[in-house]
């Protein structure tokens, strides 16, 4: 009776599915606040987010394709009516971070490097914090 139940209920296994039923939906609002929001209302929170932060024009093309783009993540599939287009160097970049058609791992060295500064920074620090508790407990001074 409960399999029959759940086999009723459809449920979007991705909050892109169905704008209608994700707009109604918390959860896909705070994973993604532009769900549901036409191209006028887009339009106004990128000018007034250009306003606030004043951003430099030069800049506005980039942040208006990154906000529709995480609005939608097939945005630039088809032909624009608001003449917005990723150059070819963009859409490689994209298909490179989608999980599906890019490599994942095929990153610039600086963020691996970053990554392991990070990683011995964290491995300092932890040093530093189980050092204290260990020589109090035994009574050792520190040399330093």
């Amino acid at each position: 009776m409960a399999l029959e139940a759940a086999n009723e209920l459809k449920v979007s296994s991705h909050p892109y599915d169905d704008d209608d039923a994700a707009s109604l939906n918390i959860n896909s609002k705070l994973v993604n606040p532009f769900i549901g929001k036409t191209h006028e209302e887009m339009d106004h929170l990128i000018n007034a987010f250009m306003e606030k932060t004043r951003i430099d024009e030069i800049y506005a093309e980039h942040i208006r394709k990154g906000a529709y783009l995480a609005q939608d993540h097939e945005a630039f599939d088809d032909l624009r009516e608001d003449g917005l287009q990723l150059k070819p160097e963009e859409r490689a970049a994209l298909i490179m971070e989608d999980p599906k058609r890019g490599n994942k791992w095929n990153q610039p060295w600086i963020l691996y490097a970053l990554v392991g500064c990070c990683s011995l920074g964290a491995a300092v620090q932890g040093w530093d914090e189980v050092r204290d508790p260990f020589l109090a407990e035994f009574a050792i001074r520190p040399i330093c």
